[in-house]
């Protein structure tokens, strides 16, 4: 691999960093205040707290597993790897998608009054921004490759 995917790694260390956070964060929430989540569901909803405590934590636990695969894939990249490469596009590939996906459905949501636009837009814009980093991850890598993958 050449020496262009360099930025590519740090886009990777930085999306890992981010997605521990917020996996940490989400396994605190779900454990030491789960209240504080079922508090925002409608009525109606016969959930209780430790319920939606669990489902924050296995949620948390699979956001973090993902940022650590973003860290492994950065690092290996970082390395020289050569399988770092494909396991790269492949997951920054399928991030994208979930990025676009996510943002179009937060601005519908704007669109049909079914969430305030004060929690949607910001959503939509890091979503947006996510997007493009993983697009420029996957330009990155696929153009640092002399040959065809």
């Amino acid at each position: 691999m050449g020496r262009r995917s360099g930025f590519a790694w740090a886009i990777l260390l930085v999306a890992g960093i981010v997605l521990l956070a917020g996996g940490a964060a989400a396994i605190a929430v779900g454990i030491l205040n789960p209240g504080l989540i079922s508090a925002q569901l409608p009525p109606d909803a016969e959930v209780d707290a430790p319920a939606v405590g669990g489902a924050a934590v296995a949620l948390g636990v699979a956001t973090a597993a993902v940022g650590l695969m973003h860290l492994a894939i950065g690092v290996a990249l970082r390395a020289g790897m050569a399988v770092a490469a494909t396991g790269a596009v492949v997951l920054a590939s399928t991030m994208a998608v979930l990025a676009l996906g996510f943002a179009v459905a937060a601005l519908v949501s704007i669109a049909s009054n079914s969430a305030p636009a004060v929690y949607m837009l910001p959503a939509a814009i890091g979503l947006a921004v996510g997007l493009i980093g993983y697009v420029v991850v996957v330009a990155r890598v696929i153009g640092s490759r002399g040959a065809p993958i």
